[in-house]
């Protein structure tokens, strides 16, 4: 195994890391096949945008709040069991949904409870999957070993989105969901194909609670790790939210149709895809901590071009760079909190990055209530201009980061 030079055919030709990759592929069709059916459902019941939006909102809070609880309880317990346990907690959930859609006995409440515990399960998986990967592959592929579990899930999404959407469109919600209950219970059976179990039970011994208090030192005492829940939150609120805003850039500005809308996404998605394949080829990579700061420093200018391209050619130009950009942070920002923390602490380190995605819908706000009150390309000149000044005083001042 260590003969081979290519950091993603090392990680591939270990077979519990091919049991946990295919675990991620279905992964990624539930998840973004629950968004579908979710998001139309809640149209349909309430005609109303701004629920759509609150349902979304809902779905991703328990991030914000489970996190490191979470990363917590895999520090101290089989990260393997866990994982099998929150799969099942999705898969009941998923089949409860279905059930009651089935007898008509689903309002919009008892759906948004659903989903917020669809949330908050999800949270777990991911949690999980991040540390598992680092138990899996080591630190020498972290890299190549995250990127190509975020591909995973990547290519899973696109074949959920187009297939559960197809099932909505010919059945209904029940019948969707009751598809998406099937696929949790094969991305169980894929992590029951996990068979070591050494590095995957965790060496903290302490309880959850102090495992928490033992974290927030780290915090306090790591400033590489603070630095990175810091950078990583504004990423989310600053960068990511701002694909909000792309039904706007291709009605308002480009003047185009929803055909208009597909064109700009699958380029982007083509080009994000892309900065992950080259990562996984990558393997180890040295100075991540520098990379990270300047692919942030790009995505900042890259947000500012986009904010200021009226052109097809030149927005879909700046659309590869911010998808691209997005792509190499969120696999590098996982990747350095994994490294800059103690082995016994990497399920919290993983579980403070589900924390600073957690802030994602603030960012949402922000960016539809500037882009509402003074433009689009003010958002997105703001919001890069506000992400280039963020990583360009870490890539200044940030020497333990730039050093990793």
């Amino acid at each position: 195994m260590s003969t081979h030079s290519v950091g993603a055919v090392r990680t591939l030709s270990i077979p519990d890391f091919r049991a946990l990759s295919a675990s991620a592929i279905v992964g990624g069709i539930t998840f973004l096949g629950e968004m579908v059916v979710l998001g139309w459902l809640v149209l349909e019941l309430t005609d109303s945008t701004l629920m759509v939006g609150l349902a979304i909102g809902l779905r991703q809070a328990p991030s914000l709040i489970f996190g490191i609880p979470f990363g917590a309880v895999a520090d101290r317990f089989d990260r393997k069991l866990l994982l099998v346990a929150t799969v099942i907690a999705l898969t009941v959930t998923t089949l409860a949904t279905a059930a009651l859609l089935q007898l008509d006995w689903l309002d919009l409440w008892v759906l948004l409870l659903l989903n917020l515990l669809l949330g908050t399960w999800w949270t777990g998986v991911r949690t999980l999957r991040q540390s598992m990967t680092y138990d899996i592959v080591g630190a020498r592929d972290m890299v190549s070993g995250l990127s190509i579990n975020i591909l995973a899930q990547r290519l899973g999404g696109i074949a959920g989105a187009v297939g559960i959407g197809a099932v909505l469109d010919a059945t209904d919600p029940a019948t969707a969901y009751g598809v998406i209950t099937i696929a949790h219970a094969a991305t169980l059976l894929f992590v029951l194909f996990i068979k070591s179990r050494k590095r995957l039970v965790t060496s903290a011994s302490e309880s959850v609670l102090n495992n928490l208090k033992e974290f927030a030192v780290e915090v306090r005492t790591n400033p590489s790790l603070a630095l990175l829940v810091l950078l990583t939150g504004g990423i989310e609120i600053l960068g990511f939210s701002t694909m909000a805003l792309m039904p706007s850039i291709a009605r308002d500005v480009l003047g185009l149709g929803a055909d208009g809308l597909g064109l700009i996404q699958s380029v982007g998605a083509v080009g994000g895809m892309g900065a992950v394949v080259v990562l996984a080829l990558a393997g180890e990579i040295r100075r991540r901590g520098l990379v990270f700061l300047v692919t942030l420093v790009v995505f900042g200018a890259g947000l500012v071009w986009l904010g200021q391209s009226s052109s097809l050619l030149m927005v879909l130009a700046a659309i590869v760079v911010v998808n691209a950009t997005m792509a190499i942070t969120d696999v590098l920002s996982q990747g350095l909190m994994q490294s800059v923390v103690p082995n016994e602490q990497r399920g919290r380190a993983a579980g403070a990055w589900q924390v600073a995605v957690g802030f994602g819908p603030f960012g949402n706000l922000q960016t539809g209530y500037i882009a509402g009150f003074a433009g689009l390309s003010v958002a997105l000149t703001l919001n890069g201009g506000l992400l280039f000044g963020l990583a360009g005083l870490s890539l200044i001042f940030a020497k333990g980061l730039r050093k990793l």
